[in-house]
């Protein structure tokens, strides 16, 4: 019986993918039991992401200026508009006296963002985040 081993790995890494898949930092306290409300609904996620070299993605996919335009319009037009997400690629970071291995690609992405913001703004759409990673590593 070589495979239950095989079996009991599998259901570990499952039972371990699963606990680790939600990540919330809250205290550890023992929650009161409530009687009203609702259950949360999962919500959906647009992200909008700018990589180093300027380039547009739009939920993993790479997208040119017209097209995320339209699909910002349609995200707009949704009887309940998806959580947004703003981000922006980190740059290598070089240690003192190096420079990174291709400074000619790297671009600003400061007006690209702007320009992204009035983007979203312009669609119609108010309630976006910008995120990064957390400072606390």
């Amino acid at each position: 019986m070589p495979l239950i081993d095989v079996i009991f790995l599998l259901l570990t890494f499952f039972i371990y993918s699963l606990v680790t898949m939600v990540h919330a930092e809250i205290l550890p306290v023992q929650l009161q039991t409530l009687t009203t409300g609702q259950a949360a609904k999962p919500a959906s996620i647009v992200a909008i992401t700018i990589d180093a070299h300027g380039n547009l993605y739009l939920n993993r996919a790479q997208i040119d200026d017209q097209s995320l335009d339209q699909r910002l319009a349609e995200i707009a037009q949704l009887e309940e508009i998806p959580k947004l997400f703003l981000a922006l690629e980190d740059t290598p970071k070089a240690s003192p006296g190096d420079f990174p291995a291709d400074t000619s690609a790297i671009v600003d992405r400061g007006p690209l963002l702007i320009s992204l913001i009035e983007k979203v703004r312009r669609a119609g759409i108010e309630d976006f985040n910008i995120v990064g990673d957390s400072a606390s590593k």
